[in-house]
């Protein structure tokens, strides 16, 4: 977390805390570090191995491609040539072997990216809920996730000012 960030923190809670004390409402801060909670679950081990999979299929795929471009240089350098519309050919040939590669390389990229939010996001939502389930019955107000690049996880509903800010902006000029 860069310093701005835990400024812009310290300083949020410094004014919640004086704008609770003011209002003569106890307001109770808590903290949790997701990724250590998220590090110890059994679900996690479950996701990265469908993950892991997933990445050696792409890997085979990949390998295939490097395999028929081995086996086409091979080839080349066995049946040399000097006629100029083979030798086209076989670069046009190899280019394309070259972008059918990279273009899959970028596929399995964006394709293991989809698949590890789609299949992290439902425990994250799960983790958010006891979390708040937890804040709750506890009594606490807000609850901050201590790890790197952290933010709020919950908030106390009667603390939100955005009604409040949306009615002064209908009065106010920017």
């Amino acid at each position: 977390m860069n310093i701005r960030k835990l400024f812009l923190a310290g300083l949020a809670i410094v004014s919640l805390t004086l704008s609770a004390n003011a209002q003569g409402k106890q307001m109770k801060i808590a903290h949790i570090n997701s990724a250590e909670l998220m590090s110890g679950l059994p679900e996690v081990d479950t996701i990265n191995l469908k993950l892991e999979n997933l990445q050696k299929e792409y890997q085979r795929m990949l390998d295939a491609i490097k395999t028929e471009l081995a086996q086409k240089e091979t080839f080349w350098e066995a049946n040399p040539t000097e006629d100029p519309d083979i030798l086209l050919l076989r670069q046009k040939e190899y280019e394309e072997l070259v972008k059918r590669y990279q273009t899959t390389e970028q596929e399995a990229r964006q394709g293991i990216s989809k698949k590890q939010a789609s299949l992290y996001e439902p425990l994250f939502e799960s983790l958010k809920k006891v979390i708040q389930e937890v804040a709750i019955e506890l009594g606490y107000t807000y609850v901050l996730d201590s790890g790197e690049g952290g933010g709020m996880i919950y908030s106390d509903p009667s603390h939100d000012l955005m009604a409040a800010v949306k009615e002064r902006l209908k009065t106010t000029k920017l």
